[in-house]
């Protein structure tokens, strides 16, 4: 082959790859933008947002964020305050129908501050054109927060803080350690296992023999994380006792191994790898900074994971983390293709075979999933089995139409299974009142949910209902199916409310015969 058709080739190879990886990423962010048009979804974005906006409303109204749990719902709050505050700002000065709507807004402007901010570390670092374009489509290409960020929680804002940490800390600046120090400890307000802030920064600074900046940076975090955790204890005395009700928690490595494979396998993980090792050695760098960051991230993600009631959120921080290191690598693999063809080829088929035509895939199911009638059409099923179910006594172990009754007496059933078992919660009242059938409707999943070996509904509450209430139909608002059960022996005295859930689509079920009796 001659130089001249060899260098063509080259250079129409490494078009091609440079191509496919922009595809892909482009792709990518495109689903998880597309993910986010359930904003204005009446019903969770994720597991726990019902809880957590009942706790929330409950803040609004009463200015208590953490309840007396020998009164119903009985379930602990489970994040630091400055979670309920933040979701709880918008609602004191905006009022909708949809009471998920401002605090989602706020969930998902942390999120896109953390892609942001990503970007400027990545721009502070890579001072090349175009780059902070590059890692704001890697950030918002990960697939493991896709489904997260309209979800309350405490994840997103905290992150966020940890980060801008580490960027005050590449500012050759006084006030910037300080701020640094405080930012890192601030952080913990939102979750107190997001100390990897301080402990990267902290030994970074020690590393470097900045002894007087580390003794600022450590003050300032001691500040914000102890000093307004105290604050708040002195108003909100219950406030150590029910962050700290899971503990000492129950382990489950299975899953924990399920879910770091699931955050290793994401693709700027694997161009992190590549560029990490250009950098590992050069501790007392700015690199040095976010190699300490992602490590200490990593391992107490790790240690927290290990209890059954954690999820892939648990390693967000250590993704965002490695996306400077992921463009790091981009770049170093397109340079190896700008020397020879076989690389860039390899970078092809990579990118094009196996992620982007998968992500492809993917894109067209979110395309059609979230299509706005489809939208449209699950919030009306939705608004009629509230038409039918508001102003009832209602016992559900779905949080969302737990969030119905004015006064329910369970929230969140999963965390009650969990704390049943580590003998923190009896069962015993909301048995009794079942037994009373103080309720006037039943609704409980179609089938029955666990999750990392605890079941969503403890076999106590389980019986419970079976006793005293027999399923009446199904209702399939969206992709799930609610099981609505009404008391044994009710009689014709019930007759208006089954005719409106026979009216909305509630399909009758026998027991004798239908699975779904068997399956929930």
């Amino acid at each position: 082959m001659r130089p001249g058709t060899r260098e063509l080739l080259r250079e129409s190879s490494v078009r091609v790859a440079s191509v496919s990886v922009i595809l892909f990423f482009l792709a990518s962010c495109a689903s998880t933008a597309i993910q986010q048009s359930s904003l204005l979804s009446l019903n969770e974005s994720g597991w726990g947002d019902s809880y957590v906006l009942y706790d929330v409303l409950h803040f609004q109204k009463t200015g208590t964020i953490y309840r007396d749990l020998s009164r119903p719902p009985y379930l602990a709050a489970q994040y630091s305050p400055l979670v309920y505050i933040l979701y709880s700002i918008p609602g004191r000065v905006f009022r909708f129908s949809n009471a998920f709507l401002a605090p989602r807004v706020v969930a998902l402007t942390a999120f896109l501050s953390c892609v942001l901010l990503v970007a400027s570390i990545v721009r502070a670092l890579i001072p090349v054109r175009f780059v902070g374009l590059w890692a704001v489509a890697m950030a918002g290409s990960i697939g493991t927060m896709r489904d997260w960020p309209l979800q309350l929680r405490g994840d997103f804002p905290g992150i966020f803080f940890d980060l801008l940490a580490m960027r005050l800390l590449f500012i050759p600046s006084g006030w910037a350690v300080i701020g640094a120090g405080f930012c890192a400890g601030f952080a913990t307000q939102f979750k107190f296992t997001f100390v990897a802030g301080l402990l990267a920064g902290g030994l970074w600074l020690l590393l470097r023999r900045r002894w007087r900046s580390a003794v600022i940076f450590a003050g300032g975090g001691i500040v914000a994380a102890v000093g307004i955790y105290v604050l708040f204890w002195v108003h909100e005395h219950r406030m150590l006792q029910q962050i700290l009700a899971l503990s000492p928690g129950i382990p489950d490595l299975h899953g924990l191994r399920r879910q770091i494979l699931q955050t290793a396998g994401e693709p700027v993980v694997l161009l992190a790898m590549l560029g990490i090792s250009q950098v590992l050695l050069r501790i007392v760098s700015r690199w040095g900074l976010l190699v300490l960051f992602a490590a200490s991230s990593f391992c107490i993600a790790t240690l927290t994971d290990l209890q059954a009631g954690g999820n892939v959120n648990y390693f967000f921080e250590t993704l965002f983390t490695a996306v400077p290191f992921a463009v790091l690598g981009a770049k170093r693999l397109m340079s190896w293709a700008r020397q020879r063809a076989g690389p860039a080829e390899f970078v092809t088929v990579l990118f094009t075979v196996h992620l982007l035509v998968p992500q492809l895939a993917s894109l067209d199911y979110m395309l059609k999933s979230n299509h706005p009638s489809t939208l449209q059409a699950r919030d009306r099923r939705f608004r009629s089995l509230e038409d039918v179910l508001i102003g009832r006594h209602i016992f559900s172990t779905v949080p969302r139409i737990a969030l119905l009754d004015r006064d329910p007496a369970l929230m969140e059933p999963y965390l009650q299974s969990y704390l049943e078992r580590l003998g923190k919660f009896d069962f015993g009242p909301l048995r009794r009142r079942l037994g009373a059938q103080e309720f006037d409707v039943v609704v409980t999943s179609a089938y029955a949910e666990s999750w990392r070996g605890v079941p969503g509904i403890a076999s106590d509450l389980r019986m419970a209902i079976i006793a005293t209430y027999e399923p009446y139909c199904v209702y399939t608002p969206y992709l799930v199916q609610y099981l609505v059960h009404l008391p044994v022996g009710s009689g014709l005295h019930d007759a208006k409310l089954q005719a409106a859930l026979t009216r909305i689509g509630c399909q009758p079920v026998t027991c004798n015969s239908s699975p779904v009796c068997q399956a929930w």
